[in-house]
């Protein structure tokens, strides 16, 4: 069987959206396409819970245009993907919770939007997808 560049095509069969990618796909970004192209695979896509509340507050209490791009969010979750209940430690922002998790899931590959995120991620020398707003599009990292 082919690989693709990296050889993830094997080993990643899941990933977790953050709410940044999530977001994005109201201003027409096909994120899940792009992740199959990136990882030549239709991968489980993951959601903590915690990224689902935030949503849901922002779906409420933001401003009208990330309003409504948060309740798109919310549908795509709805529909495609699966919510994983995650316990935050006391104080913990939804980065460092996202990045706990992927650090204890190995075969799950971050997709995000959020720079300092991706930044982190980076320091910790683990793969990603990220938006490229100069493609309007996702590429991977590592």
């Amino acid at each position: 069987m082919e690989t693709n560049r990296l050889g993830y095509r094997e080993r990643i069969k899941r990933v977790l959206l953050d709410a940044s990618i999530l977001m994005l796909a109201y201003e027409g970004v096909d994120v899940l396409g792009e992740i199959e192209r990136i990882l030549d695979s239709k991968p489980k896509c993951l959601v903590l819970k915690p990224t689902l509340e935030e949503l849901e507050r922002l779906a409420v209490k933001a401003k009208p245009k990330r309003r409504i791009a948060a309740r798109f969010a919310i549908e795509l979750i709805k529909r495609y993907c699966e919510v994983v209940d995650y316990k935050s430690c006391k104080d913990e922002d939804p980065d460092t919770l996202f990045l706990r998790f992927v650090l204890e899931h190995g075969d799950v590959m971050p997709v995000t939007a959020d720079n300092e995120l991706r930044r982190r991620l980076r320091e910790k020398g683990i793969p990603n997808i990220y938006y490229r707003r100069e493609r309007h599009g996702l590429e991977l990292e590592g």
